[in-house]
């Protein structure tokens, strides 16, 4: 009886992703099929200091014993698509290791690696495909110290790329087939999902600083863009022989950049649109541009519902 005096234990998932100059943190609650955004907040710090106050937020909004979620920063891993083996399930891994030997810049015996399936192509001779992640093992360490450190029940990580996937999976432009543009302060990412499916993924050596900085003449700038999602969608159409992207994305940004859309939408002659997280999960009140562009990876990452970890 005197469990039901007791105050239920909060539910949800918690997402803690490390920026250069802190770390995102958001709670979902979920309530049937719909996510509610519960909690968010930026965290500024580094090192020992960061984890004690992302401590200090777990334990005064009692989010320490929910399941954690957190992402690999863009540069801190390579997603590689790559020949699948033929071999038994029991050997892909290390099928997998022996080809990455010519493909990284490292020892593989220094990296961490998981697979996770491509779309199978529908082009003729075409070979099915894996996509691999490889991340060196004293990066992933140092993620996973620092948020044990802060008392984080770390159970996933995952990377940016299948954040934005089931970010794009509850918009309504999924089963048409979305171009995810998003930018990180000085790299971004290329993204195409159709159905809920990641078919490409580029990174982008442009952030949104260069944005600002180009906000002079950005037409240039601009131009790169375009051609960059081009060219992500030439072969997307070639080696998937799918109908064709009709999208483009763009997420938050923590800066103004008018007329980007429009320029893009000339350029491309697509939909082009800037996407707002109520679009995504319920939020009790709009967050301001740059609440939403610090927490739009974070909120990615806690929609993920598969229990296996990079």
């Amino acid at each position: 009886m005197l469990a039901l005096l007791r105050k239920p234990r909060k539910q949800g998932y918690v997402a803690m992703v490390p920026q250069e100059d802190g770390c995102a943190l958001v709670q979902l609650e979920r309530d049937r099929d719909t996510d509610r955004l519960a909690y968010h907040a930026f965290i500024p710090g580094s090192g020992d200091g960061l984890a004690s106050q992302l401590a200090e937020a777990l334990r005064q909004h009692r989010l320490g014993a929910l399941s954690c979620t957190t992402l690999m920063d863009i540069d801190q891993y390579q997603l590689l698509l790559v020949d699948a083996p033929q071999v038994p399930p029991a050997e892909l891994r290390a099928a997998i290791r022996w080809r990455l030997r010519e493909l990284i810049d490292f020892h593989v015996d220094d990296a961490l690696v998981d697979v996770f399936d491509a779309p199978a192509s529908s082009a003729r001779g075409v070979q099915d495909h894996l996509y691999t992640v490889v991340a060196r093992n004293n990066l992933v360490q140092a993620r996973v110290d620092l948020l044990q450190r802060a008392g984080a029940r770390l159970e996933v990580i995952d990377i940016p790329e299948l954040a934005l996937r089931n970010i794009v999976d509850r918009l309504p432009e999924n089963p048409a087939g979305v171009a995810m543009l998003y930018f990180g302060a000085h790299r971004g990412l290329i993204t195409l999902v159709r159905d809920s499916t990641l078919y490409l993924a580029r990174p982008l050596d442009i952030g949104y600083q260069d944005l600002e900085q180009a906000s002079a003449d950005p037409r240039p700038l601009w131009d790169t863009l375009a051609l960059e999602l081009q060219r992500s969608m030439d072969y997307y159409d070639r080696h998937f022989q799918q109908a064709q992207i009709g999208h483009v994305l763009l997420a938050p940004l923590p800066v103004p950049v008018p007329g980007m859309v429009e320029a893009l939408h000339e350029s491309l002659g697509l939909a082009v649109r800037a996407v707002s997280l109520d679009e995504v999960v319920e939020m009790p009140a709009p967050l301001e541009p740059a609440e939403a562009a610090r927490c739009f990876l974070a909120v990615g990452a806690a929609l993920r519902r598969e229990t296996k970890s990079l």
